[in-house]
């Protein structure tokens, strides 16, 4: 029998420069589809927790009305931050006619922000022949707004 040589292969180490250039040609097409996709989830995540936000602090101004309107009591509605800008200072030290202040109606006792952590802006709506006065809440940011009035 013949000894048959083998010619041994070099294992090759690293990438080529095509390979390179390929893998780096599809993680941008796919970051090009992926993040306008990414960005407006963002967007709406954003709008849908102002919206919540609102909300919760809209309820809470009207379960304080509910309250006076059971004792009798009327005007109950906080008054307006000289910059209608609803901060945790102005919500810590506005008292309300039961003595609470405007962050005890809430839980925690601390009053929400909006999505990019700014104060809401809280508006008085003053009473017109057809409707009793009210509040308006809006976010600046997002575009949200919500009002009540009894």
């Amino acid at each position: 029998m013949k000894k048959q040589k083998i010619k041994k292969c070099k294992l090759q180490a690293g990438f080529t420069l095509l390979e390179a250039v390929i893998t780096v040609s599809i993680m941008g097409i796919l970051a090009a589809v992926v993040t306008p996709t990414y960005l407006k989830t963002q967007t709406e995540a954003k709008v849908v927790m102002s919206q919540t936000n609102i909300y919760q602090l809209k309820q809470g101004f009207i379960n304080l009305y509910l309250e006076a309107f059971v004792k009798g009591q009327s005007d109950v509605w906080p008054d307006e931050p000289a910059d209608n800008q609803m901060t945790y200072s102005w919500a810590d030290a506005t008292t309300l006619y039961d003595n609470r202040t405007v962050s005890q109606l809430f839980s925690g006792s601390k009053i929400v922000m909006n999505p990019y952590d700014n104060p809401f802006l809280y508006y008085l709506l003053p009473a017109t022949e057809a409707e009793l006065a009210g509040f308006r809440i809006d976010d600046p940011d997002t575009g949200v707004t919500q009002s009540f009035r009894p």
